[in-house]
């Protein structure tokens, strides 16, 4: 068994006492619940999450070929989304980012200790014209628009702000999905190993051989007939076959054991 390759990193759901949110960029905090939370939070749902507990057992034993072979297009996609959303949403000068706190808002200020949570005034990621629909575009839904909203409690309200910021740590060089890679590539090498090594030996041990053809004599590797006259070699089956030539290949020395 190899024990490195533990998806189950990538949707951490515990919290770090340092920032109040979840460590090294873990997908869980897209999809958080926690009532601790400050910045993460129910961000996204899979469209076809409601089939997903159909399907699971029934392809449960192709779950390991699609982690290894499709984790590469799993990040494409996801970056994609996240540079589409950033590019609308988060970026500095969007309406969005502009214009979803109100002046005075604690998040946006250093005045206040944190934890820092949105005044009520301000424009949730839920009410973002542009958000839905790019959600959609890539198989997702909102996934919990009441606490996004702030609607219960108010301090679970999130802004595109709030959503970038959190999904950009996801690709950071030191997140759990881009240390994945890193074990997905140790995993390959290590189930490849054996044959890897095995076909090394062989390749060098051909080499080898190689090479003492080339360097000692034919003789001494007894590749070349002892038989030295042309007459020698024009044996034929026939002439093996009868009973007056056996006499006389007895006293052939390279025939003889």
């Amino acid at each position: 068994s190899y024990g490195e390759l533990k998806v189950y990193y990538l949707f951490t759901p515990s919290h770090s006492a340092l920032k109040k949110g979840h460590s090294d960029g873990s997908l869980g905090s897209l999809v958080c619940l926690s009532r601790e939370a400050v910045v993460c939070g129910p961000y996204l749902r899979p469209i076809s999450q409601s089939i997903y507990e159909t399907f699971s057992s029934k392809h449960a034993d192709k779950y390991l070929s699609w982690i290894v072979y499709l984790t590469a297009t799993f990040y494409d996609l996801l970056k994609k989304l996240y540079d589409e959303c950033n590019s609308k949403c988060g970026a500095r000068g969007s309406n969005c980012h502009v214009k979803a706190c109100i002046k005075g808002c604690p998040t946006t200020t250093i005045a206040q200790d944190p934890p820092r949570y949105h005044d009520a005034k301000c424009k949730s990621i839920v009410k973002c014209n542009a958000t839905l629909p790019t959600l959609a575009k890539y198989g997702f839904v909102l996934g919990d628009p009441e606490r996004l909203n702030g609607d219960r409690p108010s301090h679970t309200k999130r802004t595109c702000r709030d959503f970038c910021n959190v999904f950009a740590e996801a690709f950071e060089k030191d997140s759990h999905l881009v240390k994945f890679f890193k074990a997905i590539d140790n995993f390959m090498f290590a189930i490849r190993a054996p044959f890897l090594w095995m076909t090394v030996a062989l390749w060098s041990l051909s080499l080898f051989y190689l090479i003492c053809v080339m360097v000692g004599r034919l003789d001494v590797l007894h590749i070349r007939s002892h038989l030295r006259i042309p007459s020698s070699h024009k044996i034929t089956p026939q002439s093996l076959l009868a009973a007056a030539q056996v006499g006389r290949l007895a006293k052939i020395s390279y025939l003889q054991p």
